[in-house]
């Protein structure tokens, strides 16, 4: 009947049927599938067609990034982004000193341990409870250096990540850490642990969160990768920011400022000497 319908022949038919795929369309299914392999795997479904173009390279398969973007698009795949809730965690009415604002959205560095950003943001818990997660990022290599969570949000938390941070990266004075006005940041506890360890404090103006964009970034993927649903309590939030800082973003996740490194690969190439007679 169908032969009938569109007036071709039998044999046509079957001949079609069992015509073997083209070259480009070898090509096609290859890619795709392996596009929707890397997306099966935690957290890489928020990956456009930089990110996944990268990944593809890293498995042997070699393609532009335009034909990656094309046969997503094909295959009506794209990046996710997620819409989270937001509350601000930031509470800058306060008598408190406010530093000056030393990066001025300048966040081109010259090498690891130069300049750390910091901030808190919020994470939803069931019957309407929050987690806070505090973290401290490398501006250089963007690896969150020291993070820690608390059901409140005050100085000791802000106090205990920075610890973390300074324990496993041992920077030198005169290092710049960049923060928002918050109270947690302005307060006497905060700015006596930056003193000791010979730290500058630089704070972004109010209300621009332009001035601190780079950690803004990273909360904006934690909460499109990683916190998305409400946890049924505080130790869950903790564990799953565990897994998501140390076992992802640090180690797996590429970064289009790195090159799309991760930021542990992107360090550990500065790390690497340069032989005698390499170019």
């Amino acid at each position: 009947m169908l032969c009938r319908t569109l007036e071709v022949t039998r044999a046509a038919y079957y001949q079609f049927t069992s015509r073997e795929p083209t070259a480009n369309q070898t090509k096609q299914i290859q890619i795709t599938q392996a596009i929707r392999e890397v997306r099966k795997k935690k957290h890489h479904d928020a990956y456009g067609s930089p990110g996944m173009h990268r990944e593809l390279l890293e498995r042997g398969i070699q393609c532009c990034r335009n034909t990656v973007a094309k046969f997503m698009r094909k295959a009506g795949i794209k990046a996710n982004r997620r819409s989270n809730f937001r509350i601000s965690t930031s509470d800058s009415n306060h008598d408190q000193p406010i530093a000056a604002n030393l990066l001025r959205q300048n966040f081109s560095t010259a090498s690891i341990n130069q300049v750390w950003l910091t901030d808190i943001t919020y994470v939803p818990l069931a019957g309407g409870k929050f987690t806070y997660l505090c973290a401290f990022i490398d501006l250089h290599s963007r690896k969150v250096v020291g993070w820690k969570t608390s059901r409140n949000i005050d100085s000791e938390l802000a106090v205990a990540a920075l610890r973390q941070a300074v324990a496993l990266r041992s920077p030198g004075a005169g290092l710049i850490v960049h923060s928002d006005r918050g109270c947690q940041y302005a307060s006497e506890h905060f700015r006596n642990s930056l003193a000791q360890n010979g730290f500058i404090q630089s704070m972004r103006r109010r209300g621009n969160c332009y001035d601190n964009a780079p950690m803004e970034s990273f909360f904006k993927s934690y909460k499109t990768e990683e916190a998305n649903e409400k946890y049924e309590t505080h130790e869950h939030a903790t564990r799953d920011a565990s897994n998501y800082i140390e076992q992802f973003y640090n180690s797996v996740r590429r970064h289009s400022s790195l090159n799309f490194q991760s930021p542990i690969d992107f360090e550990r190439q500065l790390q690497t000497p340069i032989l005698v007679g390499d170019s």
